[in-house]
């Protein structure tokens, strides 16, 4: 008997939810987009949420919005999705692995205390399968935190949501996620400040100035399955 890996369930409520935003004609970044924002906002708790392409372009966007650029320094897991080391590397910066705990296969605490320098600017935590990491202690180290809920989006640690411990969480909608867009990303968070610093990067229409920003939107069709 062979078992499916992550296999998506779409059926026709979201067959129904794409339908209509066609026969709408509002297929790009619209309403769905906004609602959608809302609804995942609102069900970690977070005052704001950016929906994106993809969970890559969210992380990109974040650190991004948070001035990390050449010579700056983000410690990630040893082990974990590639994305991560891909946005630390779009900004210019660096990454710095730290060990991963062998109960858990989340980041080590303890090991991200070892990698800290006076060029460190951040800390991305995913929650690894599903598994929360050691959340509480990683935030009390006292560096922004960007919690990676991509694979544990509806998790909770201490009876409190995952995704709502860090400055910022960003969440992946790929094929194999929690819950799908096909493609997808999102970046929630409390600070409207980083809120905004977020959509304005997120993309370059109808701008006063020439500021690089980027194509990282998601469409109504995408959002309306979400």
């Amino acid at each position: 008997m062979r078992i499916t890996h992550s296999k998506p369930f779409i059926g026709e409520k979201e067959a129904e939810a794409v339908r209509e935003v066609i026969l709408s004609g509002q297929i790009a970044q619209g309403k769905k987009v906004k609602e959608f924002e809302d609804i995942m906002s609102e069900f970690l708790n977070l005052k704001g949420g950016v929906a994106c392409s993809s969970g890559t372009s969210a992380l990109h966007l974040v650190l991004k919005a948070m001035d990390i650029g050449p010579d700056d320094e983000v410690i990630i897991p040893s082990y974990t999705c590639t994305a991560l080391l891909n946005a630390v590397r779009y900004t210019g910066a660096h990454p710095v692995y730290a060990d991963i705990s062998s109960h858990n296969l989340n980041i080590n605490p303890d090991d991200i205390k070892n990698r800290i320098t006076s060029k460190t600017r951040a800390i991305i935590v995913p929650h690894m399968f599903g598994y929360p990491a050691e959340i509480e202690r990683i935030v009390n180290i006292g560096l922004p935190v960007i919690e990676d809920c991509a694979q544990a989006l509806g998790g909770t640690y201490n009876n409190r949501p995952l995704g709502s411990f860090g400055k910022v969480t960003v969440l992946s909608f790929y094929a194999t996620k929690i819950i799908t867009t096909g493609e997808g990303g999102m970046v929630l968070s409390d600070s409207i400040d980083l809120i905004d610093k977020v959509k304005d990067l997120r993309d370059y229409d109808k701008r006063g100035d020439t500021k690089l920003r980027y194509n990282y939107k998601m469409t109504d069709i995408q959002a309306a399955i979400g």
